[in-house]
């Protein structure tokens, strides 16, 4: 008698032998109907199907996809520790990690690795943002999938997410709370959806402490190069007592610049940054900065993942991460 096949269920069910394959292994791409119709198509024709002690056993050795833009992988002040995190919270579940980065002509020509789509891989991380016509292409393979620091109204998938908004609203409270009347924020605030957050943040606290903004000292689309953060403080008539800055370089970059101008960092004006990077300790002083925990961050997202290939049929979700403000020496007591 002939040894019944995976060709012979998915001949019966005229589906691919792949999609076969995805459903007696246990890993996501079918729907539920399906999977249990080829399960009955199996026991029926005597196909071994694994055991479940098997599946889970194989589910602790899980092929764990990480994809980035170039500039992110070799950034180590933010992303980099969130990288190397997730390197250990994978290994630590025996599952492997897969890295990939893509560089600016395979997000702009939507190129999306083999492995991604030849499904090598059982589910799917994406380190801070990509242009989301590229996401949905990745969503569109229906493997599980989270991102991390990055979201999309239009994208219905998994994020891990810094509270941007709550961290700014308290740095920019703390720096108002002396006694401060004028204050500015400086940082690309189009770089990147969480930069966007920290501005609204902040201006939500601003129009809280009733002050009246200074669209000036509003310094929203500048790049973190220190020549062209130099040059635009120098032609301002008038600075304002305090500064947020989005993140701990444009902080540290700040501080050297009205340092070199001959201002007292706190006596004369307060810095307040963000991230927690190291850039916040290089300066002098030391940066006040919001922390946001990297460690956490990194295995939040993978434990969103693996719940995710557990159940790919879950409402997605976009989970916030709190921070916490941390006081040091660049803000007037």
């Amino acid at each position: 008698m002939k040894k019944p096949t995976m060709q012979d269920i998915a001949d019966r069910l005229n589906i691919s032998k792949n999609s076969v394959s995805i459903a007696l292994t246990g890993k996501s791409g079918v729907g539920e109907d399906l999977r249990q119709k080829i399960i009955e198509v199996a026991t029926e024709i005597g196909y071994p199907i694994q055991k479940l002690s098997d599946k889970n056993k194989s589910d602790n050795e899980l092929m764990i996809g990480l994809i980035a833009r170039e500039d992110i992988f070799s950034e180590n002040t933010f992303f980099g520790i969130i990288n190397l995190n997730i390197e250990k919270e994978v290994k630590a579940r025996n599952g492997q990690l897969l890295i990939h980065s893509v560089d600016e002509n395979n997000e702009l020509n939507n190129e999306i690795p083999s492995f991604i789509t030849e499904k090598k891989i059982d589910g799917l991380l994406v380190l801070s943002h990509l242009k989301k016509e590229y996401i949905q292409q990745l969503a569109n393979t229906g493997i599980p999938l989270v991102l991390i620091d990055h979201h999309d109204y239009d994208l219905n998938v998994d994020s891990i997410l810094t509270d941007n908004r709550k961290g700014a609203f308290v740095a920019t409270r703390y720096l108002l709370s002396n006694g401060t009347n004028t204050i500015g924020f400086i940082g690309q605030v189009d770089k990147s959806p969480s930069y966007k957050e920290r501005f609204e943040g902040f201006t939500y606290a601003v129009k809280e402490a009733g002050i009246k903004q200074e669209e000036k000292w509003l310094i929203h689309s500048i790049k973190e190069d220190e020549a062209a953060i130099e040059n635009y403080i120098e032609n301002l008539d008038s600075l304002p007592d305090a500064w947020l800055c989005a993140n701990d370089e444009y902080g540290f970059l700040l501080t050297r610049i009205l340092s070199s101008l001959g201002y007292k960092i706190a006596e004369d004006v307060s810095i307040c940054g963000f991230d927690n990077s190291y850039f916040s300790t290089l300066s002098l002083p030391q940066l006040s900065t919001i922390d946001i925990d990297k460690e956490y961050f990194a295995k939040r997202a993978v434990v969103q993942l693996y719940n995710r290939i557990e159940d790919n049929n879950l409402p997605p979700e976009k989970i916030l991460l709190g921070t916490q403000l941390l006081k040091r020496n660049s803000v007037k007591d």
